[in-house]
């Protein structure tokens, strides 16, 4: 009967140990995650990338994720540029959601979509995507580079 005991009482400090040794982890790790950095107070992440459709056929896609829920989220503007030589460039296009109302969405996190562009196959082509979020009359737009994948 006195080993029972003992077993018992070596499984439970073994149970109390293996919690004890865990518990720095989980906390640990709860603090790396909070001090990673975003891109700032009202954007969280954002991605662009240009898609080739083939036979000149491009979409320029974007994704913007908010730190919160946001009033606005989106596009402001993308000036596509062009070059023959992949050195010398010139923008062909500026597109404003004015008058590309997928660029922009309301009272969202989050906000993923593209617009098309009709350019000449074989031409370089890259865009300068500047992404938004805001809420309260307040927020931070940011420029990022969009490339042909």
């Amino acid at each position: 009967m006195i080993l029972v005991r003992k077993s018992n009482a070596v499984k439970f400090i073994a149970l109390l140990l293996t919690l004890c040794l865990a518990s720095p982890l989980t906390v640990h790790a709860a603090e790396q995650e909070e001090i990673m950095p975003r891109e700032s107070l009202y954007l969280n992440m954002s991605s662009t990338y240009i898609a080739d459709m083939g036979n000149g056929e491009m979409q320029i896609w974007f994704e913007v994720i908010g730190t919160g829920y946001m009033d606005e989220i989106g596009v402001l503007s993308i000036q596509l540029y062009e070059s023959t030589d992949n050195a010398t460039w010139k923008r062909v296009k500026t597109f404003l959601p004015e008058d590309n109302p997928e660029m922009m969405a309301y009272n969202a996190y989050d906000h993923f979509a593209h617009v098309t562009y009709h350019g000449i196959a074989g031409r370089y082509y890259k865009a300068r995507v500047c992404v938004w979020a805001g809420k309260d009359g307040k927020g931070d737009s940011q420029y990022r580079w969009a490339y042909m994948l």
